[in-house]
């Protein structure tokens, strides 16, 4: 095997530690394990496609047909990554029939192929392969489509994140909101691969040599720089959390179907009682104390649509569910920290006592609300 630059040689590692991942997260029982899968088969497609190299020098001298088609498969990357993004954030997620329609755009690369490559002889495929006189028209359709598509994908799955974000704000009051920053960094990471990938094809296309050698070492570093961030990251969160019923409706949502309740201030009437109702539940009841409260369940003790109590929280309280309830959560565990009688608990007995499941979590939540960690509010406080 010879290796011509340090771009094969990055290309080469991608590949082997995208493999080595995927296999390793195949092996894991989890309880995402459809995530998993998701996650692992589109590592597979990059690794084949950072592989090409190798294709290039012991599959295409024999079989070009194959090397094509294998490179092809990189259509299915982008509705992969889209997928693995839902199966992370939506818990009713499920992969169905109808998402089959998300390889038209693989279909209509093999057609557009088929004519001058598939149905070609053997010197005819691998002169194409070669390009000594550049692409053909074919093959930069491809090109073209296959960018079209990435960018499609990576827009959906970045509304997918933000919008089951904000439903976990406005409806659940613990979940690792972290995670969802984890995500969208991953997408911002392989945006900027995508960016760099293509204007190395536009200088293939147009055969520029040298740019594109440099984009080819640029797009081969930062692949491998962020399958070892993907590695890192991955053991550090084994386990997903925070995830969304997407059937859920953003409060937005549901201001746009009850405009005229929308419209009412916190002045009024009806919803000032509402919210001194509201009030001296969690004052009296302390329902924040249970871990897994949500608006649903907190409607359900105040005997209120959960519709109407979620509008109230998010939209005339102008506060996220999650901050709301956490916010009684935090002053709670401030009481404990600030009794000599209990100096005997711990932070982490603390945080699951006030309602918490997560001490990063709690870290964040008490430090936003207070500028201080709990550590450091124990010690000033009794000073």
């Amino acid at each position: 095997m010879v290796l011509n630059s340090l771009a094969d040689v990055l290309s080469i590692l991608t590949s082997f530690l995208s493999l080595f991942f995927a296999f390793f997260l195949l092996s894991l029982k989890s309880q995402n394990r459809s995530s998993n899968v998701l996650i692992s088969i589109y590592l597979i497609i990059s690794a084949i496609d950072a592989g090409s190299i190798l294709m290039g020098q012991f599959i295409m001298p024999y079989y070009p047909g194959v090397v094509l088609f294998l490179n092809t498969l990189l259509f299915f990357s982008p509705p992969l990554l889209y997928f693995y993004i839902c199966s992370v954030t939506y818990a009713d997620f499920k992969l169905k029939w109808k998402h089959l329609w998300h390889a038209l755009p693989f279909v209509i690369a093999i057609a557009i192929l088929i004519p001058r490559f598939y149905l070609a002889d053997f010197d005819g495929k691998i002169e194409i392969l070669r390009a000594d006189e550049g692409l053909i028209i074919e093959m930069k359709l491809v090109y073209l489509l296959i960018h079209l598509q990435i960018a499609a994908y990576i827009i959906a799955s970045f509304n997918v994140i933000l919008r089951s974000k904000k439903l976990l704000l406005e409806n659940y009051s613990n979940g690792h909101v972290n995670y969802y920053n984890w995500l969208l960094t991953l997408l911002t990471l392989i945006s900027v691969e995508v960016f760099v990938s293509t204007l190395k094809n536009v200088f293939l296309i147009n055969n520029l040599d040298a740019p594109y050698e440099l984009a080819m070492t640029i797009t081969g570093l930062s692949a491998l720089l962020f399958i070892c961030w993907l590695v890192i990251k991955a053991l550090k969160t084994p386990e997903l959390y925070g995830r969304v019923d997407s059937k859920q409706l953003l409060v937005k949502q549901l201001i746009a179907g009850k405009p005229q309740k929308a419209t009412l201030a916190v002045e009024d009437k009806g919803d000032d009682e509402l919210v001194g109702r509201l009030k001296r539940h969690m004052e009296t009841e302390a329902p924040y104390l249970d871990a897994s409260l949500s608006i649903y369940g907190l409607s359900k003790q105040l005997d209120l649509p959960s519709k109407e109590l979620s509008v109230l929280i998010n939209h005339n309280l102008n506060q996220h569910f999650f901050d709301f309830v956490n916010e009684y959560r935090i002053k709670k565990a401030m009481e404990i920290l600030a009794d000599t009688s209990k100096s005997n608990l711990t932070i982490l007995e603390i945080l699951y006592d006030v309602g918490f499941n997560s001490k990063s979590s709690f870290n964040t939540a008490f430090k936003k609300y207070t500028k201080l960690t709990p550590t450091q509010y124990r010690k000033q406080y009794r000073s």
